[in-house]
């Protein structure tokens, strides 16, 4: 990989209000669905696994969104995850979405590294934070 990960999202008729534009509370829906992605296509970890096999959660701790035009359907919503910080139990993550290239909204997330039988943070693991740490790495380089 050479580039920041970019997740395409075809804006559906779910995902809309009667006007036909994105109801904002499915963006956070696309943000999830990309962060799943994109552990399991960019960091190689299968995000499932993780957390029904090893128990290990990310919830987001924080999110704020800049919405600068609005998105409709039958367009798709393309999600360029940059990886900002890497903490000792959480990651913060920015969306930048654009529709043909245009900036539609700015997003960031703070998810953290959870136990899940007891919900309490727990630092990133080696191997995912090695992998992070290249990602952060491609991120500033394209920054």
């Amino acid at each position: 990989m050479d580039q920041p990960y970019v997740h395409r999202a075809p804006v559906r008729f779910t995902h809309t209000d009667p006007a036909g534009y994105v109801f904002f509370p499915r963006f956070f829906e696309m943000f999830q669905a990309a962060v799943e992605d994109w552990f399991n296509l960019c960091l190689g970890l299968n995000y499932a696994e993780l957390i029904l096999q090893h128990g290990i959660g990310f919830p987001t701790a924080h999110t704020e969104c800049d919405f600068l035009r609005p998105c409709r359907l039958g367009e798709t919503l393309e999600l360029r995850l940059i990886l900002e910080k890497v903490g000792h139990t959480s990651l913060t993550l920015r969306f930048d979405g654009s529709v043909g290239g245009e900036q539609r909204l700015c997003a960031r997330s703070v998810l953290v590294t959870i136990e899940m039988q007891h919900g309490r943070p727990q630092p990133i693991g080696a191997e995912l934070r090695e992998r992070l740490q290249l990602y952060l790495a491609l991120c500033r380089a394209h920054a």
